[in-house]
Protein backbone atom coordinates (compact mmCIF):
# COMPACT_ATOMS: atom_id res chain seq x y z
CA UNK A 1 0.00 0.00 0.00
CA UNK A 2 3.04 2.25 0.20
CA UNK A 3 3.16 2.71 -3.58
CA UNK A 4 -0.52 3.67 -3.64
CA UNK A 5 0.06 6.16 -0.83
CA UNK A 6 2.85 7.81 -2.82
CA UNK A 7 0.67 8.07 -5.93
CA UNK A 8 -2.32 9.36 -3.97
CA UNK A 9 -0.08 11.87 -2.21
CA UNK A 10 1.03 13.23 -5.59
CA UNK A 11 -2.58 13.44 -6.81
CA UNK A 12 -3.75 15.24 -3.67
CA UNK A 13 -0.73 17.52 -3.86
CA UNK A 14 -1.61 18.49 -7.44
CA UNK A 15 -5.26 19.07 -6.56
CA UNK A 16 -4.17 21.38 -3.75
CA UNK A 17 -1.98 23.38 -6.10
CA UNK A 18 1.35 21.70 -5.42
CA UNK A 19 4.13 21.12 -7.94
CA UNK A 20 5.90 17.88 -8.84
CA UNK A 21 9.21 19.74 -9.21
CA UNK A 22 9.26 20.36 -5.48
CA UNK A 23 9.66 16.64 -4.84
CA UNK A 24 13.22 17.15 -6.10
CA UNK A 25 13.86 19.39 -3.08
CA UNK A 26 13.05 16.85 -0.37
CA UNK A 27 14.64 18.00 2.85
CA UNK A 28 14.58 14.57 4.48
CA UNK A 29 17.69 13.99 6.57
CA UNK A 30 19.69 10.83 5.76
CA UNK A 31 17.31 9.51 3.05
CA UNK A 32 19.87 6.87 2.04
CA UNK A 33 19.34 5.16 5.41
CA UNK A 34 15.63 4.73 4.59
CA UNK A 35 16.54 3.32 1.19
CA UNK A 36 18.95 0.87 2.82
CA UNK A 37 16.28 -0.31 5.26
CA UNK A 38 13.71 -0.78 2.48
CA UNK A 39 16.15 -2.74 0.32
CA UNK A 40 17.06 -4.95 3.27
CA UNK A 41 13.37 -5.45 4.12
CA UNK A 42 12.54 -6.44 0.55
CA UNK A 43 15.54 -8.76 0.33
CA UNK A 44 14.65 -10.42 3.63
CA UNK A 45 11.03 -10.98 2.58
CA UNK A 46 12.06 -12.46 -0.77
CA UNK A 47 14.69 -14.76 0.71
CA UNK A 48 12.30 -16.02 3.40
CA UNK A 49 9.64 -16.69 0.74
CA UNK A 50 12.27 -18.66 -1.20
CA UNK A 51 12.97 -20.76 1.88
CA UNK A 52 16.52 -19.52 2.55
CA UNK A 53 17.43 -21.08 5.89
CA UNK A 54 19.95 -18.37 6.83
CA UNK A 55 17.42 -15.57 6.45
CA UNK A 56 14.70 -17.59 8.19
CA UNK A 57 16.92 -18.43 11.15
CA UNK A 58 18.23 -14.89 11.56
CA UNK A 59 15.09 -12.97 10.58
CA UNK A 60 14.67 -11.57 14.09
CA UNK A 61 18.10 -9.91 13.97
CA UNK A 62 17.50 -8.72 10.42
CA UNK A 63 14.17 -7.11 11.34
CA UNK A 64 15.78 -5.35 14.30
CA UNK A 65 18.52 -3.96 12.03
CA UNK A 66 15.95 -2.89 9.43
CA UNK A 67 13.79 -1.03 11.92
CA UNK A 68 16.75 0.52 13.73
CA UNK A 69 17.88 2.01 10.41
CA UNK A 70 14.35 3.25 9.72
CA UNK A 71 13.88 4.67 13.23
CA UNK A 72 17.20 6.53 12.98
CA UNK A 73 15.99 8.54 9.99
CA UNK A 74 12.47 9.03 11.34
CA UNK A 75 13.71 10.37 14.68
CA UNK A 76 15.97 12.84 12.85
CA UNK A 77 13.00 14.14 10.87
CA UNK A 78 10.34 14.48 13.55
CA UNK A 79 10.17 18.22 12.91
CA UNK A 80 7.93 17.22 9.98
CA UNK A 81 4.45 16.45 11.29
CA UNK A 82 3.65 13.67 8.81
CA UNK A 83 6.74 11.73 9.96
CA UNK A 84 5.07 11.19 13.33
CA UNK A 85 2.37 9.04 11.72
CA UNK A 86 4.99 7.01 9.85
CA UNK A 87 6.97 6.54 13.07
CA UNK A 88 3.95 5.38 15.07
CA UNK A 89 3.02 2.95 12.30
CA UNK A 90 6.56 1.59 12.14
CA UNK A 91 6.63 1.14 15.93
CA UNK A 92 3.36 -0.83 15.75
CA UNK A 93 4.74 -3.18 13.11
CA UNK A 94 8.08 -3.49 14.91
CA UNK A 95 6.38 -4.40 18.20
CA UNK A 96 4.18 -7.00 16.51
CA UNK A 97 7.15 -8.66 14.80
CA UNK A 98 9.70 -8.52 17.63
CA UNK A 99 7.31 -9.67 20.37
CA UNK A 100 6.45 -12.66 18.20
CA UNK A 101 10.05 -13.68 17.57
CA UNK A 102 10.27 -12.35 14.02
CA UNK A 103 6.76 -13.23 12.84
CA UNK A 104 3.85 -10.92 12.00
CA UNK A 105 0.43 -12.06 13.31
CA UNK A 106 -2.12 -12.49 10.52
CA UNK A 107 -5.82 -13.37 10.42
CA UNK A 108 -6.04 -16.73 8.65
CA UNK A 109 -9.83 -16.62 8.54
CA UNK A 110 -9.64 -13.30 6.72
CA UNK A 111 -7.21 -14.81 4.23
CA UNK A 112 -9.57 -17.67 3.53
CA UNK A 113 -12.64 -15.44 3.18
CA UNK A 114 -10.76 -13.00 0.93
CA UNK A 115 -9.42 -15.60 -1.48
CA UNK A 116 -5.74 -15.57 -0.47
CA UNK A 117 -5.59 -19.36 -0.75
CA UNK A 118 -1.95 -19.67 -1.81
CA UNK A 119 -0.77 -17.45 1.05
CA UNK A 120 -2.97 -19.36 3.49
CA UNK A 121 -1.61 -22.74 2.34
CA UNK A 122 1.99 -21.51 2.57
CA UNK A 123 1.49 -20.25 6.13
CA UNK A 124 -0.24 -23.47 7.24
CA UNK A 125 2.58 -25.53 5.71
CA UNK A 126 5.20 -23.46 7.55
CA UNK A 127 6.68 -22.18 4.29
CA UNK A 128 6.31 -18.57 5.50
CA UNK A 129 7.58 -18.52 9.11
CA UNK A 130 7.49 -14.71 9.10
CA UNK A 131 3.71 -15.04 9.64
CA UNK A 132 1.80 -16.66 12.51
CA UNK A 133 -1.95 -17.00 13.19
CA UNK A 134 -3.51 -14.30 15.39
CA UNK A 135 -4.42 -16.98 17.91
CA UNK A 136 -0.74 -17.77 18.50
CA UNK A 137 0.38 -14.16 18.84
CA UNK A 138 1.91 -12.65 21.96
CA UNK A 139 -0.84 -11.11 24.16
CA UNK A 140 -2.29 -7.89 22.68
CA UNK A 141 -0.09 -8.02 19.58
CA UNK A 142 -2.97 -9.64 17.69
CA UNK A 143 -4.41 -6.12 17.50
CA UNK A 144 -1.26 -4.99 15.68
CA UNK A 145 -1.33 -7.86 13.22
CA UNK A 146 -2.62 -8.04 9.66
CA UNK A 147 -6.36 -8.23 10.29
CA UNK A 148 -7.85 -5.72 7.86
CA UNK A 149 -8.70 -6.10 4.18
CA UNK A 150 -8.83 -3.30 1.64
CA UNK A 151 -12.39 -2.34 0.53
CA UNK A 152 -14.03 -4.32 -2.27
CA UNK A 153 -13.85 -1.33 -4.64
CA UNK A 154 -10.07 -1.11 -4.19
CA UNK A 155 -8.30 -2.55 -7.27
CA UNK A 156 -5.47 -4.25 -5.36
CA UNK A 157 -6.69 -6.60 -2.65
CA UNK A 158 -4.38 -6.53 0.38
CA UNK A 159 -4.36 -7.62 4.01
CA UNK A 160 -3.05 -4.85 6.23
CA UNK A 161 -2.08 -4.10 9.81
CA UNK A 162 -2.78 -0.92 11.79
CA UNK A 163 0.85 0.05 11.30
CA UNK A 164 0.52 -0.28 7.53
CA UNK A 165 -2.41 2.16 7.51
CA UNK A 166 -0.56 4.72 9.63
CA UNK A 167 2.59 4.52 7.49
CA UNK A 168 0.56 4.93 4.29
CA UNK A 169 -1.42 7.90 5.62
CA UNK A 170 1.80 9.50 6.86
CA UNK A 171 3.43 9.09 3.44
CA UNK A 172 0.36 10.58 1.74
CA UNK A 173 0.47 13.68 3.95
CA UNK A 174 4.24 13.99 3.63
CA UNK A 175 4.30 13.86 -0.18
CA UNK A 176 1.50 16.37 -0.66
CA UNK A 177 3.03 18.70 1.94
CA UNK A 178 6.39 18.64 0.14
CA UNK A 179 4.65 19.51 -3.12
CA UNK A 180 3.19 22.57 -1.42
CA UNK A 181 6.37 23.47 0.41
CA UNK A 182 8.02 26.88 0.04
CA UNK A 183 11.47 25.28 0.03
CA UNK A 184 11.44 25.02 -3.76
CA UNK A 185 10.73 28.71 -4.20
CA UNK A 186 13.41 29.63 -1.68
CA UNK A 187 15.97 27.44 -3.43
CA UNK A 188 15.17 29.02 -6.78
CA UNK A 189 15.38 32.48 -5.24
CA UNK A 190 18.86 31.85 -3.90
CA UNK A 191 20.36 30.86 -7.23
CA UNK A 192 18.37 33.20 -9.50
CA UNK A 193 19.99 36.54 -10.42
CA UNK A 194 18.93 39.47 -12.60
CA UNK A 195 21.16 41.14 -15.23
CA UNK A 196 22.64 43.41 -12.54
CA UNK A 197 23.86 40.42 -10.57
CA UNK A 198 21.24 40.93 -7.88
CA UNK A 199 19.23 38.10 -6.40
CA UNK A 200 15.69 37.96 -7.73
CA UNK A 201 12.91 37.71 -5.16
Amino acid sequence: MIFEALVLGIIVGKIRGGHLKRLGYLSLRFPFVVIMSLILMLTTSIMIAMGNETFIEHRMILYIIIYCLLFTTLFLNLHKKAIWLILIGAICNFAAIVLNQGSMPIDLTLLEDSGFKNLLISINMGALPNYIPLEEAFPLTEYLGKRFITPSFYPLKQVLAVGDFLISIGLLFYIQSVMQSKLYRKAVGVISFDHHGRVRR
